[in-house]
């Protein structure tokens, strides 16, 4: 009867390890295409899904709004407009996540080293919006990359 029960536990793991991993294969491109240090690509897709999680359930709410969001305060979540089950479920999943930014300063933080990066890697504005320089590629692969683990 234990063996039953333990021999299902690993089946549930690599689920999880998968979904903790989700940028992997883009962060290492962008690593040594623009030679960026350490895990900055992965901080910035990180940050660039956060930012795109606002963009698609409170398009109209400014970025640090994020740790409102995921927290399920704030007035911008309070006036939200009624959401699809495909957007609550891709806020339950970005809380997962996108945990740490639950905390404002870290949030705060890590949009203010997002800012630092070069325009030509970034996807958002300083402002929140599309940046011009990012071409149709990057932009179609990012926003492909984000909705696939918002699912």
């Amino acid at each position: 009867m234990n063996t039953a029960l333990t021999s299902a536990y690993p089946a549930v793991r690599p689920a999880l390890s998968s979904l903790l991993r989700w940028q992997e294969p883009l962060a290492t491109r962008l690593r040594n295409r623009h030679a960026l240090p350490g895990r900055v690509a992965n901080r910035m897709l990180n940050v660039e899904l956060g930012l795109y999680l606002l963009s698609e359930l409170l398009p109209t709410a400014p970025q640090y709004t994020l740790p409102d969001l995921l927290n399920g305060q704030g007035a911008a979540y309070r006036q939200r407009p009624p959401w699809t089950p495909r957007q609550h479920r891709a806020l339950s999943q970005a809380r997962i996540l996108l945990a740490p930014y639950r905390d404002r300063e870290v949030w705060y933080k890590a949009l203010d080293k997002y800012a630092t990066l070069p325009g030509s890697v970034r996807l958002f504005t300083r402002l929140g919006g599309w940046n011009p320089e990012a071409g149709g590629y990057v932009l179609r692969e990012r926003l492909a990359l984000f909705r696939g683990a918002l699912v």
